[in-house]
């Protein structure tokens, strides 16, 4: 009897772990999926504008935590549009063949210093997938108001993550040499990541409420013709 009910008190303790890890989804609104990389002889950034996924974190509970991403590969963005078309064509990322890049997390772990983490997962990008290792920062966790009257709460939550990659691990090998035998495009990559989390109920609620918004707003009213 002893022994059973030791089984039932662990089971317990596992089922209020699980309920505790809450699964998150993209505040877009308040988040950017962005990359920087030496271009000639200065960094420029750039950004992903067009992704989703999920993610559930328990603080006390690290080790228990997943994420899955996906991001549109054709999404990418430098602000210069030439520069763009450059980036998802057959040099690069080649977006009509491999349109998506995914992460999938594999472990995560405590890192070094409070609310530092390190998340390893496999990587998916132009046709090849090798582990890739986050550093991951949990800036912490609150509710927000949905409503003018408070009556709806979010539960949020914000990290920040950074990585380096060699772009030649996933075939992006496009380059030139410069006079100087400096490389046109660095083939180091530093990925950073700021993200605001919003729980899915409250990201679905908010979509719905969006919706009614767009829907209710009256229609412009077309301009008066001029008078001579």
């Amino acid at each position: 009897m002893k022994k059973l009910l030791s089984l039932l008190a662990v089971a317990a303790f596992l089922a209020v772990t699980s309920v505790n890890a809450t699964e998150y989804g993209f505040d877009k609104a308040h988040s950017h999926v962005g990359f920087s990389v030496k271009h000639i002889l200065s960094k420029v950034p750039g950004e992903f504008k067009d992704y989703d996924g999920t993610f559930s974190f328990d603080p006390a509970k690290p080790e228990a935590g997943k994420i899955n991403v996906t991001i549109q590969a054709a999404s990418i963005d430098t602000g210069v549009e030439m520069r763009d078309h450059h980036l998802q064509s057959p040099d690069f990322f080649d977006a009509e063949k491999y349109p998506t890049i995914t992460y999938k997390s594999t472990k995560v772990s405590k890192g070094d210093g409070d609310n530092k983490y390190v998340v390893e997962g496999n990587l998916a990008l132009h046709g090849v997938t090798k582990p890739v290792t986050l550093d991951v920062e949990y800036l912490g966790a609150d509710t927000m108001p949905m409503d003018k009257d408070g009556k709806m709460t979010a539960n949020i939550a914000g990290f920040s993550a950074t990585a380096k990659i060699d772009r030649r691990d996933f075939g992006l090998v496009w380059n030139k040499t410069l006079a100087s035998g400096n490389l046109m495009v660095s083939n180091d990559v530093d990925i950073n990541l700021d993200v605001a989390a919003m729980d899915k109920a409250s990201l679905k609620k908010m979509a719905e409420m969006m919706g009614k918004m767009k829907k209710d707003k009256p229609a412009d009213k077309p301009a008066d013709a001029p008078k001579n």
